[in-house]
């Protein structure tokens, strides 16, 4: 019985991603943010093709291991800045997770033992300089290593990362207790 109520939750979920894709109607000259592995890259629409659309980022926007120019629908989300978010947790049987601007944060990373050889984790701290409206924070770095630096380059440079990403999990839990 259990494996089918999964299965059911699961069908529901992606159901409502599927929809919630469908409700955006973005228009060329927008600003949107681009889902690549709950990493989120800000650009603007230039052109709606009949499966999404074709995106512009700006020169030195950071790594992404995606393909820069068209986009699905569903990997294309509104951009709005907001000076705080609220991350909600089973449907607020947990309590939220306030995250504001101008914060510290903590990344942990698993190392790209060409970059971090002696290491198999890093943590990083960054500062949040701006939030959307999806839940996405941008960052700015503040450790001093060189390590930390190469690693936060290497993964998420000038781009958004998700508040549910793995790397800040360590974040999300020192915030719960």
């Amino acid at each position: 019985m259990r494996p089918l109520q999964f299965l059911f939750i699961g069908w529901i979920i992606a159901c409502s991603t599927a929809e919630a894709a469908k409700k955006y109607n973005i228009e060329p000259g927008e600003q949107v943010l681009t889902n690549c592995h709950d990493i989120y890259t800000k650009g603007m629409v230039k052109a709606k093709v009949d499966d999404g659309y074709t995106v512009h980022f700006p020169k030195g926007s950071g790594p992404i291991q995606c393909p820069p120019f068209r986009w699905h629908s569903e990997f294309v989300v509104p951009f709005q800045s907001v000076s705080e978010y609220r991350l909600k947790f089973l449907g607020g049987f947990k309590q939220d997770l306030l995250f504001k601007v101008g914060e510290a944060v903590t990344f942990r990373f698993d190392t790209d033992r060409r970059v971090v050889a002696n290491k198999a984790t890093i943590d990083i701290d960054a500062e949040i300089t701006d939030i959307s409206s999806n839940g996405a924070i941008a960052v700015k770095l503040i450790s001093n290593s060189p390590e930390a630096a190469a690693t936060f380059w290497q993964w998420v440079g000038g781009n958004y990362v998700d508040l549910r990403h793995k790397s800040l999990e360590q974040e999300r839990s020192k915030r719960s207790r």
